[in-house]
């Protein structure tokens, strides 16, 4: 018998991995190697809590219908969830940017 295959909780979409990068790199530049692994990894944490429903969503429909945010640190992660409690986060944003010129 075969196992069913693990579909994944949390996705990211090709602009949120580009948005990932350019943190590590803004973040090691500037404050070094250190900080860079202590920032992504509390990234890491939050998509895990978003992924598992323990964090607060805040409704964006303000900016595009369905999208949901939570913060982190400096940025703001915006995602949408399906039905099925797919998580897809679109973007992860510093909470200075204007956020509806980038979603």
């Amino acid at each position: 018998m075969k196992k069913p295959e693990s579909v994944p909780k949390l996705t990211l979409t090709p602009m949120a991995r580009e948005d990932l990068k350019g943190i590590g790199r803004y973040t090691q530049t500037t404050w070094g190697i250190a900080q860079r692994n202590t920032y992504l990894n509390a990234i890491a944490t939050t998509f895990a809590n978003i992924a598992d429903g323990i964090l607060y969503e805040r409704p964006r429909n303000d900016i595009k219908p369905g999208v949901l945010s939570c913060p982190c640190n400096k940025h703001i992660i915006f995602f949408r969830r399906d039905a099925d409690g797919h998580v897809q986060v679109l973007r992860i944003l510093h909470s200075r940017m204007e956020f509806a010129q980038h979603l």
